[in-house]
């Protein structure tokens, strides 16, 4: 199964999951509702057991459709994990409380029952003359009769119950019986007879019909024995443990129904039940069945399970009392003192302080001020003038004080003057330096009497995993060695940033000290087929508005064609720079001047349709001239370090780093070796061997708290059965990767291993790792020494890894004054 395909059924899975969450919701607004009234009537009750009777079966479902995506979503193990906990808690606590209120509903009629008996003069008390009338009437009884949909493992509870009930029943009429027959099938079983009319004499037939489809006895023993055989493996948690204790006890007793002799099969459950239960849980077992004087019974083993349960029922709850203290800093406090506070969650509706929204004082937005994006592209005069008009705090962009009664600590990342960095407005003399404020993109503003169109074009850009698309305006700058996106484009099309270690460096060697993120997304044109994937830096702001002014097509004489960018006359903002990566693969060749003169725009031909570009020196009496410059250009700087400023990139002492170099390659000095390396030392020297066939063998330095190490035997088998069902989908990999085993077998490299009864074993899972691009090894096996046991531990921690080999220099040296060489390498290094 190909990773498209995976993704695909994955995404479905996810959808039926959302559904069956959607209904336990909608359980959960019913019974909030029934909380909310004084009384509730019968009608109500009634349909609340209808309810409670259907939202039970949605448990199976949700283990079922939870497990499937657990085994295809590998790497969101912990998420995963957490979404199968919150659920079942929600159900528990809603089915508990559906079956409390009808429990008390349930004592409070009785009770009224008997007291009209006691006062009545008739021989028959009035519970007793309700339940005839029910009996004979066309009600059914209050007794909960399980859907059936076709499931052979439910057929043989659903027949018992409905002959019972209906069936066998002889004061309910024929007709009466077809309705309510109707009423429990769905699915396939209902198919089954859909075509018969509902009648007095067709529910025989019907009956009839059902029974010889689903009343066959070597198809209900295969499913049981299915269901019985293939369950997923136990976790340690009390649900699990009686769950799997009630699965059991169900499929046997349905067996025995069937006329196999299960009593006889415990030693046959047992083990099946013991090789799928955790390490932890498996462990205690051993030790419990060591006490026993004969062979355990089935009954021994549930026993075991329940009594487990009952324990991690009990720690999951006191670690659940823990979590219900929440601990805080109140950072406001005098002399900066901890100050602790504790909450008692007393419902599962409690919403804390962490789930607060915030309301932006210019857009309205679920947001804080410094965090809006239409208020970070502005200049910053315009913010300024945004924060008076509001009347807000200059330093904290908060309501309710002015800048000097301001008790958050900071200033101005700039100048260092009591206001908020985004309200720092650049000075003349300030942009002649060689540094940029992390919040400001690399622009320089000169003075200029001209103004100048840089080419513009209206872009989709969409998410390569969602296929999400928007429209985006986009900037080409051949001057740019990245290409950019703004942060608010990858929020819309919830790109997942990576990070990325890049100096951007502008225009006279400014600097930009920002933690740069890169994304990778899909460029398509609008008047094209041209599409491409490609990746980009991200910034908060690309680039000031463009063009600056607003002018008339009338001004350049456009001719009629199909731009690139239609409103590349109207000021709009940049949000997304196509740098010198695609640059050149975008444009044409084709080129026209709009005039004879020389200042004069021009057009362009490329694959989004023909840039405007150039000198706009004549405008229109309407249009405002414009006294800035913007210049974008970009050079990506890898080889410097992020921590030297640009004066320290200029005075770069090369004879300095030429002198380093050679003390590099000088003889080192003899340093005194730790504590931990003359271990190291000694245990070589006391293990090494050569064998018979020349090879050296030595044994690895383990520490003495090897002890440490847990179970690893579980999880190297979950991953080793993971990797064979990945081999079922992927046959191409199964076959290099057993060549692989099969000449590691041949080489002497391994040998077949029984699971040892020591604790200081370890296993290390093993998985593949694939290069196409390679042309020697397109194939690794990687033997994964950080998989963790169950003690948390890893094998490395038990490796004194301090370990440094002493190279001796001067066969290196002696090695550089040959003309030939020979040149070799290994063939088999164990990876780990």
């Amino acid at each position: 199964m190909s990773t498209e395909t995976e993704s695909r059924e994955l995404k479905v899975l996810n959808i039926k999951r959302s559904n069956i969450k959607g209904r336990l919701t909608k359980f959960k607004n019913f019974i909030d509702n029934l909380k909310t009234l004084e009384s509730i009537s019968d009608v109500e009750l009634t349909e609340l057991a209808m309810k409670l009777s259907r939202i039970e079966a949605l448990f199976i479902e949700f283990e079922e459709l939870q497990n499937q995506i657990e085994f295809l979503n590998i790497s969101n193990q912990e998420i995963e994990l957490t979404t199968r906990d919150v659920f079942e808690q929600d159900f528990d606590h809603y089915i508990s409380l559906a079956q409390n209120m009808i429990k008390t509903y349930s004592t409070s009629k009785s009770a009224n029952c008997e007291i009209h008996s006691s006062s009545s003069n008739h021989s028959n008390n009035s519970c007793q003359h309700n339940d005839n009338y029910e009996t004979l009437g066309f009600k059914l009884p209050i007794i909960k009769i399980p859907s059936f949909d076709g499931t052979y493992f439910k057929w043989l509870e659903f027949k018992e119950t409905f002959s019972s009930l209906v069936h066998e029943n002889s004061k309910i009429k024929n007709i009466h019986k077809f309705h309510y027959l109707n009423s429990y099938l769905e699915g396939e079983a209902a198919r089954v007879i859909s075509n018969l009319e509902v009648s007095d004499q067709n529910y025989s037939q019907a009956w009839q019909l059902l029974c010889e489809r689903f009343d066959n006895k070597r198809q209900l023993i295969n499913n049981h024995l299915k269901s019985l055989f293939n369950f997923e493996y136990v976790r340690e948690t009390d649900k699990s443990l009686r769950f799997i204790t009630d699965h059991i006890t169900k499929n046997l007793r349905a067996l025995s129904t069937l006329g196999l002799p299960t009593d006889k099969w415990d030693v046959l459950i047992i083990y099946i039940v013991t090789a799928k239960l955790d390490s932890a849980t498996s462990f205690k077992w051993e030790e419990h069945r060591n006490n026993l004087s004969d062979i355990p019974t089935l009954s021994d083993f549930f026993t075991f399970l329940r009594k487990r349960a009952d324990i991690l029922e009990i720690v999951h709850r006191n670690k659940q009392d823990k979590h219900n203290k929440i601990t805080y800093i109140n950072s406001t406090a005098p002399n900066n003192k901890m100050q602790t506070k504790s909450f008692v969650v007393t419902s599962k509706d409690t919403v804390y302080n962490s789930n607060k929204t915030f309301e932006c004082a210019h857009c309205k937005g679920n947001h804080r001020l410094y965090e809006c994006y239409s208020f970070k592209a502005k200049s910053p005069e315009d913010r300024n003038s945004i924060v008076a008009s509001l009347k807000l705090c200059k330093n904290c962009l908060r309501s309710g004080h002015v800048a000097d009664n301001c008790k958050l600590p900071g200033s101005c990342r700039s100048c260092k003057k009591r206001h908020n960095s985004l309200l720092h407005i650049i000075k003349e003399c300030e942009n002649s330096s060689n540094s940029v404020p992390p919040d400001q993109s690399v622009v320089m503003s000169v003075l200029s009497s001209t103004e100048v169109l840089l080419c513009t074009a209206k872009v989709l850009v969409s998410n390569p995993i969602t296929n999400k698309s928007i429209t985006v305006r986009a900037l080409l700058d051949c001057g740019s060695q990245s290409s950019f996106i703004t942060e608010s484009v990858q929020q819309k099309l919830n790109l997942t940033p990576q990070p990325s270690n890049v100096n951007i460096l502008g225009i006279g060697n400014a600097q930009v000290n920002l933690n740069t993120k890169r994304c990778i997304l899909q460029l398509q044109s609008i008047n094209s087929s041209f599409n491409v994937t490609m990746t980009c830096l991200v910034l908060p702001i690309i680039s000031s508005n463009l063009p600056k002014i607003s002018f008339d097509y009338k001004d350049i004489n456009l001719p009629k064609l199909e731009l690139a960018d239609p409103s590349f006359n109207e000021p709009s903002s940049i949000d997304m720079l196509i740098g010198a990566d695609l640059f050149w693969d975008l444009i044409g060749s084709e080129q026209r001047r709009l005039g004879d003169q020389t200042k004069t725009p021009n057009l362009r031909s490329s694959k989004l349709g023909w840039l405007v570009a150039g000198p706009l020196p004549n405008l229109s009496k309407n249009s405002t001239p414009n006294n800035l410059s913007i210049c974008n250009f970009c050079l990506k700087d890898d080889n410097f370090p992020n921590n030297l400023s640009i004066d320290q990139h200029e005075n770069y002492n090369f004879e300095e780093a030429l002198s380093r170099f050679w003390e590099l390659e000088s003889f080192p000095h003899n340093n005194p070796l730790t504590q931990e390396e003359k271990l190291c030392e000694q245990h070589f020297l006391s293990t090494t061997t050569r064998l018979s066939d020349g090879r050296f063998c030595v044994s690895l330095p383990l520490r003495d708290d090897r002890d440490c190490l847990g179970d690893s035997y579980q999880l190297a088998k979950k991953r080793f059965l993971n990797l064979e069902a990945r081999f079922k989908r992927q046959p191409e990999l199964k076959r290099a990767y057993s060549d692989f085993i099969r000449e590691y077998a041949e080489l002497g490299h391994l040998n077949e291993s029984k699971i040892p009864k020591t604790i200081n074993s370890f296993f290390l899972p093993h998985h593949p790792v694939i290069r196409e691009k390679s042309e020697s090894t397109k194939l690794r096996v990687v033997f994964d020494a950080s998989a963790r046991s169950t003690s948390v531990f890893i094998f490395k921690n038990v490796i004194i890894s301090n370990l440094s080999i002493k190279v001796d220099k001067s066969k290196s040296f002696r090695f550089k004054e040959h003309y030939l060489i020979w040149n070799s390498f290994n063939e088999r290094i164990p990876e780990t």
